[in-house]
């Protein structure tokens, strides 16, 4: 949720391989955080989430597995690492604050939601993991400052980010398995249209609808702030 990913107050630490100082050997070939990243995101590329382990990094690191562990205590913080990696685009060009709130909202979300279906595995472990590293920190922030411009309780600026944060993350999650069943071309994806019971559920069933969902959220955000 996106204010799971804004910078947790001081009684809400908890371990994260974001808050630990980054360790540096001055043995050679040096590991650094950076070829950590690249090289957990070309093995979830290219073989799965589930054939995450630390080995299997450290082997295309060209390390042994010991080695790996004095940068990262466990698989977790490849997890984190790898998501916040593939997030560095999306955050790298925000919103300037001068935009409308409802434009600022539709381009980051679509930003991160763009990022996450960009990468098969990254939808599963944004929705499963605290996105607590600086790229999805700055995403979530420029969503939560645009929503709080536009006024509303807390419980209403609440209710707007789950729902902004349920779209992005929700949406995500379905646009890949739609798109992993369409490739593994076994009939899933047509018996999932055939089951549905009228034609816009058949439409929905086909299209993701990102945007045309978000707009739909916002006029609910809008529509609580006038009433």
């Amino acid at each position: 949720m996106l204010s799971d990913m804004a910078e947790p107050r001081s009684d809400q630490q908890f371990d994260s391989v974001f808050s630990r100082p980054e360790r540096r050997r001055r043995t050679q070939p040096a590991l650094t955080r950076e070829r950590i990243v690249t090289a957990t995101i070309g093995l979830l590329d290219r073989e799965g989430a589930s054939a995450l382990t630390m080995r299997k990094v450290a082997a295309e690191l060209g390390v042994h597995a010991t080695s790996l562990y004095w940068y990262v205590e466990r698989r977790e913080d490849l997890v984190d690492l790898a998501v916040d990696g593939i997030l560095a685009d999306a955050a790298a060009v925000l919103p300037g604050p001068d935009a409308p709130w409802d434009a600022a909202v539709k381009e980051t979300a679509y930003r991160f939601y763009a990022a996450l279906t960009a990468h098969a595995w990254a939808a599963e472990f944004a929705g499963a993991r605290p996105l607590v590293g600086p790229n999805a920190v700055a995403l979530s922030r420029r969503i939560i400052a645009a929503l709080q411009q536009c006024g509303g309780s807390e419980e209403e600026q609440a209710v707007a980010i789950r729902a902004v944060s349920n779209q992005m993350l929700g949406a995500a999650t379905s646009a890949v398995a739609v798109r992993a069943m369409r490739s593994r071309d076994s009939g899933e994806h047509d018996e999932a249209v055939a089951a549905a019971v009228s034609e816009p559920d058949a439409l929905a069933v086909e299209n993701d609808y990102f945007d045309q969902v978000l707009d739909l959220v916002l006029d609910g955000v809008r529509a609580r702030r006038s009433g």
